[in-house]
């Protein structure tokens, strides 16, 4: 056969399939949905989540861990509302302190303000001790006109406690004047700074503290006091349970209650805990952290 003719009839001539091109053509969907079983790449099949006992059972950690998170937040903000609150009375005008005493009658002026008139009680003073000096309003190193030096008003040093004799009653309370350092714990040390006669002051009623961590226990028949507790002062000294902080006026110039050379006063510090931030944080930390364990376990 001629070569123009032998050429034009392949030319002319339907393409040939190969039966192993055949075999891979039917094979093919097989082989894609395999592929999409094993989720290998180009598989087009969305990840479902596998809902069982043990899925929704695990489910249930974040939620309640999320739960106690939001729980946290109204702490939180419970508690910020009553830091401002007991803050607020201690600006507020003082009012006279109630005939009766008990501590039903004076829990809901803690951190009032009230004005007593009577005389000190100086032989049957005491010293609570260590405790640091709190400078209401602002930081200093000392008083305005006391003669302590910069370097004497350290931290250390202690509350000076003076049982006060009422004029209307004649029952005795429990006054801490303020904070003295160390080298004026002794009574003959602060003797010129003691106000004697009958004296109108202005103070902010405490209640009783329970024992901090880690402080030791009060000596009461050694005169060891750590913390404020009421019921064991007022057996040891013969006063009611009553104790009052004397107060500190930051409208004046120079603290009310505060001796040059002696007692610096105000040293009510509204230290109340709060820890809920930490907490939330806990909590919405360890939702985010469950959550995708979760995730990664049952989505598959």
């Amino acid at each position: 056969m001629p070569f123009p003719t032998l050429l034009a009839r392949i030319i002319t001539s339907p393409p040939t399939t190969s039966r192993s091109t055949q075999i891979l053509d039917l094979d093919a969907p097989k082989i894609r949905q395999k592929a999409e079983e094993n989720g290998q790449p180009g598989s087009k099949k969305s990840k479902k989540i596998e809902w069982s006992t043990g899925s929704v059972l695990m489910l249930s950690i974040p939620a309640f861990a999320f739960s106690l998170g939001v729980w946290q937040c109204y702490r939180l903000k419970w508690k910020l509302d009553l830091i401002e609150h007991l803050t607020s009375r201690l600006s507020q005008d003082a009012v006279e302190l109630p005939e009766d005493l008990s501590s039903d009658s004076l829990a809901s002026l803690e951190y009032c303000r009230v004005k007593v008139t009577g005389e000190f009680l100086h032989s049957k003073e005491f010293v609570i001790s260590p405790r640091g000096r709190f400078d209401p309003g602002k930081k200093q190193s000392a008083s305005a006109g006391s003669m302590l030096s910069e370097n004497e008003m350290s931290s250390h040093g202690g509350h000076l406690i003076t049982p006060f004799r009422l004029k209307s009653s004649g029952k005795i309370i429990l006054i801490n004047r303020g904070w003295i350092p160390t080298f004026l714990f002794s009574p003959e040390s602060h003797l010129k700074t003691n106000p004697n006669g009958v004296i109108t002051l202005e103070a902010i009623v405490r209640k009783t503290e329970k024992r901090p961590q880690f402080v030791g226990q009060n000596v009461p028949e050694q005169g060891v006091w750590y913390y404020r507790d009421l019921e064991q002062m007022a057996k040891a000294h013969g006063t009611e349970p009553v104790w009052l902080d004397a107060a500190y006026d930051l409208k004046i110039s120079i603290p009310e209650t505060t001796v040059p050379g002696g007692p610096i006063g105000g040293q009510t510090n509204i230290n109340v805990r709060n820890e809920h931030m930490n907490y939330l944080t806990t909590w919405f930390t360890l939702t985010l952290v469950t959550m995708l364990m979760w995730i990664h376990k049952f989505r598959k």
